[in-house]
């Protein structure tokens, strides 16, 4: 604080020595290039919008300066004048509408605590108080991610069918297939397309389970891996058919069974 004090009073004694140097250093007691005094009362006024000129004329003129630190004194005390008028007006116009400025300040009241109630209403209630006594409800118990025991079929073997043709599966042995969630992956015969296939497992002309999956050629094999899961199939024998858009269909007979619990990889 000291410091600041000290610093203050050096910038208030720098600022006298320039007033007081500038007021004398630069007579000019012929006016010459001296601005009218109407660029000097524009620049008391409005220092921003007047010409760059004026202001460095100021510097090199005593009597200008001069004239200009009497303006801006005059504009100092017209400002006060006018603001002490005007607090004056209002306290005069106050005392004389004692009721006006009564109901004012009644309405800034009801309006603070129309506030003050509509904040509270809004305000999000506290959560009601913990029960510790309460005996506590039964946790059900979170189903495990189901696992999805891999299977391997080979349907490199099989006669392509086109449409409703008829397939020939009576040559075909009956691959078992456990009841259970299964990631197959389906050997398709050789130069067999890499495109979309629907894979479905049906008896009977109807469907219990399909599921369209991608075909990827890999080391010389087209290969279908697809999840399927056979939980809700009923035991018994079915065709699980693979069919691409082009309308060929591959038919593999397979016999849904139970499955037997800690299954392994099977490859057929």
């Amino acid at each position: 604080m000291k410091d600041r004090r000290a610093f203050k009073k050096k910038d208030k004694d720098l600022l006298d020595f320039a007033h007081s140097y500038l007021s004398e250093a630069f007579p000019n007691p012929d006016r010459q290039g001296c601005p009218p005094d109407a660029a000097l009362r524009s620049l008391a006024l409005s220092p921003t919008e007047s010409e760059p000129t004026v202001t460095e004329h100021l510097a090199a003129c005593s009597p200008c300066f001069r004239r200009y630190t009497e303006l801006l004194a005059q504009l100092r005390s017209q400002r006060a004048a006018e603001e002490k008028l005007s607090w004056a007006r209002a306290v005069t116009w106050s005392r004389s509408h004692p009721v006006l400025v009564g109901a004012a300040l009644v309405c800034a009241l009801f309006i603070a605590i129309g506030a003050s109630h509509l904040f509270n209403r809004i305000r999000v209630p506290n959560p009601p108080p913990l029960d510790t006594h309460r005996v506590p409800g039964p946790v059900e118990p979170v189903n495990p991610a189901v696992a999805y025991s891999p299977l391997s079929l080979d349907l490199s073997a099989l006669s392509p069918v086109r449409g409703f043709e008829p397939s020939t599966t009576g040559s075909h042995q009956r691959i078992p297939v456990p009841s259970s969630p299964l990631y197959l992956t389906l050997t398709l015969p050789l130069a067999s397309e890499e495109r979309s296939y629907n894979v479905r497992l049906t008896a009977g002309g109807h469907a219990f389970w399909s599921k369209s999956a991608q075909a990827h050629l890999q080391e010389g094999q087209t290969l279908i891996r697809v999840e399927a899961d056979f939980q809700q199939v009923p035991p018994g024998s079915y065709n699980l058919e693979v069919e691409s858009s082009t309308g060929i269909r591959l038919v593999q007979p397979v016999l849904i069974e139970p499955a037997l619990p800690n299954s392994t990889e099977r490859k057929r």
